[in-house]
């Protein structure tokens, strides 16, 4: 739904960028869902050639089963971006050329070991894009965002939406965590909406 509401029309493109922890796992699964919507996702791995495990190896064997286009994230060049179709068909739809959605990292991220320069070149192309016209929504935080403190990398991922789960993470509420994380969407997961003042108050 936040996809849809970012992107306004099914034609536009969608590129889904994945790390190697949880927050892939949630990604691959995005990309699996957006695809059986019928959007044109291309999914950029930011670990390629790493042998993952688990629910993220399902996640992502999953994906590779319906076709989807994985590529290496460093091959990303928002230089190349482009409209969907209804954005020459509709004059009142705007001229986005593109959602990118950051799977990249998640709460595991700590200021205490900043981006490594690989992922750095990455989240970069990332705010390319976004300065070039691209919707960029995070699941769960945005890459580069301490979920504890707020305090972000220099290269973190900014943020037009962060769909997060359950509850807003600390990080996202202050300092530099606020400013990057945009527009808070929380997904309660099934869970009551005041489930956490019943449970302080139990």
């Amino acid at each position: 739904d936040t996809c849809d509401v970012m992107a306004g029309a099914r034609t536009t493109p969608v590129h889904i960028f994945t790390g190697k922890g949880n927050n892939a796992g949630d990604a691959y699964v995005c990309a699996r869902l957006l695809y059986g919507r019928g959007y044109r996702v291309t999914v950029w791995d930011c670990f390629p050639g790493m042998e993952h495990t688990g629910l993220v190896a399902v996640m992502r064997a999953s994906v590779v089963s319906l076709g989807i286009c994985i590529r290496p994230a460093e091959e990303f060049d928002p230089g190349k971006l482009f409209s969907g179709v209804s954005r020459i068909i509709d004059d009142n739809v705007s001229g986005m050329p593109c959602v990118i959605i950051d799977g990249i990292l998640g709460t595991g991220f700590s200021m205490a070991r900043p981006l490594p320069p690989p992922l750095r070149k990455i989240t970069a192309r990332i705010e390319d894009g976004h300065i070039r016209g691209a919707r960029v929504i995070s699941i769960d935080i945005p890459t580069g965002v301490d979920a504890n403190t707020g305090d972000a990398d220099p290269k973190a991922v900014s943020a037009d939406c962060t769909a997060t789960f359950i509850l807003p993470k600390a990080g996202m509420l202050r300092g530099r965590g606020k400013e990057l994380s945009g527009q808070l969407r929380i997904f309660p997961l099934g869970l009551p909406i005041d489930f956490a003042d019943r449970a302080l108050h139990s």
